[in-house]
């Protein structure tokens, strides 16, 4: 009888640790839930909440300066033609900063709707896969683009490749 009791007993603590597993595990489950949402609706660029930084780099012959969202994660890569600006977004958009030569990103075979001149500049925009890019050539061989851009989030890019200003680097720069 001591024997059924101690078998009885093992199986309720066999099965209130089930239950309390599972409840716990509802309870992670549901957390982890709620910080996926959160970190979701973080991840997009709110025009209502969104801080600008000024951001100087040297590329060959120019200095860039543009006005860009934050946050982002910035990633230099020279090479013996040219140097690449690799500026990365929360919403997955990015934005390259280039001088130089013998070098095609993805983005140049991309189809434009539409294509204008202004300036010195020749911008040509389009979609690809339901995402917005922009090819800024400039008459001194300096290209910027922007790729894989929400529509929400449309303006706020344009913005920055719209406002981008560049001075001429001296020698001894």
């Amino acid at each position: 009888m001591a024997h059924v009791m101690a078998a009885q007993s093992s199986n309720r603590f066999t099965f209130s640790s089930i239950c309390l597993f599972l409840r716990h595990s509802f309870v992670h489950v549901m957390a982890t839930l709620a910080l996926m949402c959160v970190l979701l609706c973080c991840s997009t660029i709110s025009n209502e909440h969104l801080f600008f930084v000024q951001e100087h780099q040297k590329l060959l012959s120019k200095e860039v300066t543009m006005k860009l969202p934050k946050p982002f994660h910035r990633q230099k890569e020279n090479y013996e033609e040219g140097v690449i600006y690799f500026y990365h977004f929360v919403d997955s958009a990015y934005i390259i900063v280039f001088q130089g030569s013998m070098m095609e990103f993805s983005i140049d075979k991309y189809q434009s709707k539409m294509v204008e001149r202004k300036g010195e500049r020749k911008t040509s925009v389009g979609v690809e896969n339901n995402r917005y890019w922009r090819k800024d050539v400039y008459s001194d061989g300096v290209r910027v683009y922007y790729d894989h851009v929400p529509k929400r989030n449309k303006a706020v890019y344009d913005k920055v490749l719209d406002e981008i200003a560049f001075r001429q680097l001296r020698r001894d720069e």
